[in-house]
């Protein structure tokens, strides 16, 4: 468990697939900028997920709880690892949206970029975000990620094309570079 403010991180089991968890990738307001939302999820899909990153030497998949009543408010994912470059691509979302614009998804991503360079030694994280989705833009520069490209029109979203920021941080740009 690795803990920050107002979360805590956990690695997520088949156990803590719950009805609320599937709703929320079900939610069209949740997922809306999550390549998930293009089907219907069900507990045995989720469990099927959360199995196949925990077989999967490459990923690491966290529930986000809330640190003051213990519930799971979202997930983070270190995911397509490349264990030679010591690079990983993050991913997170805030599935509870009573928990939104509240600083939990800051938290999360520094925790997780912590566990990726002083845990698991990588020296780059990258993620990706739709350009209309500002607040996930805002969150990740604020954590420390800079802009590196722009992937003009390589998604549909809404029936339209959409462009997508690419961001990394690098461990040389963090307080962790001599860890």
């Amino acid at each position: 468990m690795v803990a920050e403010g107002r979360v805590y991180l956990r690695a997520l089991t088949v156990a803590d697939v719950s009805p609320e968890y599937v709703g929320w990738l079900n939610d069209a307001d949740v997922n809306r900028y999550m390549e998930i939302r293009h089907s219907i999820n069900t507990e045995e899909s989720c469990r099927d997920f959360v199995r196949s990153m925990d077989d999967d030497p490459n990923s690491f998949l966290f529930g986000i709880y809330s640190a003051f009543d213990d519930r799971h408010i979202g997930n983070i994912k270190i995911g397509f690892i490349n264990w030679l470059y010591k690079t990983g691509q993050i991913s997170f979302f805030i599935g509870d949206k009573s928990c939104w614009g509240r600083g939990y998804a800051s938290d999360a991503i520094s925790l997780v970029t912590r566990f990726g360079f002083c845990e698991l030694g990588l020296e780059r994280l990258e993620a990706g975000c739709y350009e209309s989705n500002l607040a996930s833009l805002k969150v990740l520069m604020k954590c420390g990620y800079s802009v590196e490209g722009f992937f003009r029109k390589s998604f549909i979203l809404d029936g339209r094309r959409e462009s997508c920021f690419w961001l990394a941080l690098l461990r040389s740009e963090t307080v962790y570079a001599s860890s």
